[in-house]
């Protein structure tokens, strides 16, 4: 949810943190979405001080050295991670130049009241929303006005676009949360595998020490020095103890748990199956998972692969993003420019 607690957005990072095959998949979509740059013609234009005031702005919309193809790289991952995308728009007082086109990072933009229609007129733009955002300094909210080309008044405005299978009536919602349990799992696989190269060599075993007469303190020392020559990946896989009489000797128990590697292996490739499927993804190779038993994945599967996908995912987000950005740019004329 979204809130005064910041829930939703800090999830969906948390998310992006915890799984190295999610966080592949949302940096290879939005670099697809936003390709390696941008093609524009200004022949509709036959000032040439127009042609030259156009080619600063695709340069330098965002400010100094971020243009507008930066600008539709940060909204295409935006897109990707959080299911929608915010532009910050800026024009001179006449409404005649764009003197700032911006994308917002999705977790500092929120949907103001909605009016009695249900619509919402503005937003408000923080670094955060979580508790405690009043004591760091330069974190003011600012409240804007959403984005309408009939209001010539307001010198800045919000475009927010969200993905139009979100289902939220105020914000985009990423289509792969569905696989919010598989993305988690991920985190902890990872886990397990470093573990089990820490202490992979390490007998799973239950030590037992006759010690009912040790202090607390002796026993945490029997302990530690016991923990020392028998754990980790430098640990001995022996231990040497010296008794006064046999019974006093330590009992191992030898702890087995049946199958647990293959069990593992079974639960991380179908987790894998379960975030790729909720990501559209139609060859894991694609983005570098391998499937076991095929040689590579390459040829005309992949080929086929990447075509369904490009047709069903990319081009379609990167219509969204186009039409986004001739939106904005259709308000001072710059439409014209037909960005490709």
């Amino acid at each position: 949810k979204f809130g005064n607690s910041d829930d939703f957005p800090i999830i969906i990072e948390k998310m992006l943190k915890q799984s190295p095959v999610h966080a592949g998949i949302i940096s290879k979509k939005s670099k697809m979405v936003s390709g390696t740059g941008i093609d524009y013609n200004t022949d509709a234009f036959k000032s040439k001080p127009k042609q030259s005031e156009i080619a600063a702005f695709i340069k330098n919309c965002s400010g100094k050295h971020a243009g507008l193809h930066d600008v539709m790289m940060h909204a295409a991952f935006q897109y990707e991670l959080h299911g929608s995308m915010a532009f910050l728009v800026k024009w001179n007082v006449a409404h005649t130049k764009i003197v700032q086109l911006t994308s917002l990072d999705i977790k500092g933009v929120r949907a103001g009241e909605p009016n009695e229609q249900g619509k919402v007129t503005d937003y408000i733009i923080r670094r955060f929303f979580g508790i405690g955002a009043d004591a760091v300094q330069h974190n003011e909210p600012r409240k804007i006005k959403s984005f309408d080309k009939f209001d010539k008044k307001s010198r800045e405005q919000i475009l927010y676009v969200k993905n139009p299978y979100s289902g939220n009536d105020y914000y985009g919602v990423a289509s792969y949360v569905s696989a919010y349990h598989y993305i988690t799992a991920d985190y902890e696989f990872g886990k397990h595998i470093e573990n089990s190269a820490a202490n992979g060599f390490t007998p799973k075993v239950l030590a037992t020490f006759i010690g009912r007469n040790m202090s607390s303190e002796q026993q945490r020392e029997e302990y530690l020095k016991f923990k020392e020559s028998f754990t980790g990946s430098e640990g001995d896989n022996f231990v040497v103890s010296w008794v006064k009489k046999q019974e006093d000797a330590p009992k191992f128990t030898p702890l087995d748990v049946q199958n647990l590697d293959k069990t593992i292996d079974v639960l991380s490739r179908l987790n894998d199956a379960k975030i790729l499927t909720a990501h559209n993804v139609t060859s894991p190779t694609l983005f570098g998972v391998m499937v076991s038993g095929k040689l590579g994945g390459t040829g005309n599967e992949l080929v086929s692969a990447y075509q369904i996908f490009r047709a069903t995912e990319t081009l379609p987000n990167r219509q969204i993003l186009l039409d986004t950005i001739n939106r904005i740019l259709a308000t001072v004329g710059y439409d014209k420019i037909d960005i490709k």
